[in-house]
């Protein structure tokens, strides 16, 4: 069976997936599978700008300003249609959900205006927040997915920090979410992944595009037989008045299902973003580096701290709560801390003395034996030869285990910022505090 395949975008070979326009006469409904990228239609609308050149952007004159909005209600019927009649939409987006356009005002000033990229598709950006970071390392636990984008090289350029539907692949090691599934009437909305296609030659080219083409129709008719609620019949337009016997509550009962999927597929969403923020937190307890001092610096803003600008090439942290300051140095260690670490943040906190006028507190924060489990971890996080020194400097030193303890004691409003911020800085040495929410 044919299935006619359309795409607004360049992915594939025109020869196997028709290429159409989103801004054109084209009619959605006239495609059996659409694949659309947002950056494409981004792309269309940048070229309908005027007056572009090097030393002035682009803009948007009102009557296409109009024509755009009203080109987009024109497609979301037609996508609602499209939906309705069980079809199944591939989306890719970019990096951004929202794009931003000049509009020259009747005093020839420029007025930035926003167009959702996303209520191009029936969808709306405040649903999905992403998160950027990149990478391939991407898996799909359910084999409908698996089998079909295996058919690809692909990549993320973002994860959804918090999304509708229900996530269909994750980065590997991870909760975080790249591609996901909305279901909306009686059809899906895939938002993939990005997609790319590799080939040796323009022959191989061709054939990875055949292959892929029977890829997105078989995954389609897949799709439709999971949620396929009625039968493929042909009626004629004078039986839809007719209701038989039940027929009505049935078709009630119909549409209350739909909508009870929606919400429950809305619940496991909102409860995977949930679980997601337990993953972020537990990544205290393991990595280092650049990952450790965004974990670190993240909880200290929840607490309420001030982030400071540090100066180029300094890897320390600098917090502020009301008049005090804090300078704070994080390391994550394969063993336990050592007077050197002491030293380097002693260095931060002189230099931030000579150039401010002003003594900050010094705060040793480490993730000691990293790559050890919590119960494994029996030796000193601090050994004694390094108190001295650190006592002497009035260093803090905490654990990451104990700033995890901490954090989760303050969402559960047993300890306030106040106590939070009277521990790290009357704290000498080693921080006396015990977790008790870390299994």
């Amino acid at each position: 069976m044919h299935l006619k395949t359309a795409e607004i975008g360049e992915t594939f070979d025109p020869e196997y997936i028709d290429r159409i326009s989103y801004f054109s006469d084209d009619y959605f409904l006239d495609c059996d599978i659409l694949i659309i990228d947002l950056a494409k239609v981004y792309r269309e609308m940048d070229l309908m700008t005027v007056g572009q050149d090097e030393n002035h952007p682009g803009w948007l004159p009102d009557d296409t300003y109009l024509y755009i909005q009203g080109k987009i209600k024109q497609r979301k019927i037609q996508l609602a249609d499209y939906l309705n009649n069980g079809g199944n939409l591939f989306i890719t987006i970019p990096n951004y959900t929202v794009g931003k356009f000049f509009m020259q005002s009747a005093t020839a000033e420029y007025n930035t205006v926003k167009i959702d990229l996303m209520d191009a598709i029936g969808l709306h950006s405040k649903d999905f927040v992403l998160e950027l970071k990149k990478g391939n390392n991407i898996v799909f636990p359910e084999k409908i997915f698996r089998e079909f984008f295996q058919e690809f090289s692909c990549s993320y350029l973002f994860s959804y920090a918090s999304y509708k539907g229900m996530a269909i692949a994750k980065i590997n090691n991870t909760n975080h979410p790249v591609s996901v599934i909305i279901s909306k009437s009686r059809g899906n909305v895939i938002l993939m992944p990005e997609l790319r296609i590799n080939a040796e030659d323009h022959d191989d080219f061709q054939f990875r595009n055949s292959v892929i083409l029977k890829a997105f129709q078989t995954i389609d008719q897949e799709l439709k037989t999971r949620y396929k609620p009625i039968p493929d019949i042909s009626v004629p337009e004078w039986c839809s008045g007719i209701y038989l016997s039940n027929e009505t509550a049935q078709v009630k009962k119909l549409n209350k299902l739909f909508e009870e999927r929606d919400k429950i597929q809305l619940q496991i969403s909102q409860q995977q973003t949930f679980l997601t923020r337990y993953t972020d937190l537990k990544e205290l307890l393991f990595t280092s580096s650049t990952i450790l001092e965004e974990r670190v610096k993240k909880i200290f803003v929840e607490f309420g701290y001030e982030i400071l600008f540090a100066e180029e090439r300094r890897e320390d942290l600098i917090v502020r709560y009301k008049d005090d300051v804090a300078v704070i140095e994080i390391k994550g260690l394969k063993g336990s801390a050592a007077e050197a670490n002491a030293a380097q943040l002693m260095k931060w906190v002189t230099t931030y003395h000579h150039d401010h006028g002003k003594l900050p507190k010094g705060l040793l924060v480490v993730n000691p034996y990293k790559d050890k489990p919590l119960k494994e971890r029996s030796d000193q996080a601090f050994p004694a030869q390094m108190l001295p020194y650190c006592q002497k400097m009035e260093l803090t030193l905490l654990t990451t285990t104990q700033l995890l303890g901490l954090y989760l004691d303050f969402k559960s409003n047993e300890i306030s910022l106040k106590k939070i911020h009277s521990l790290l800085w009357t704290s000498i040495g080693r921080v006396q505090y015990i977790p008790t929410k870390i299994a």
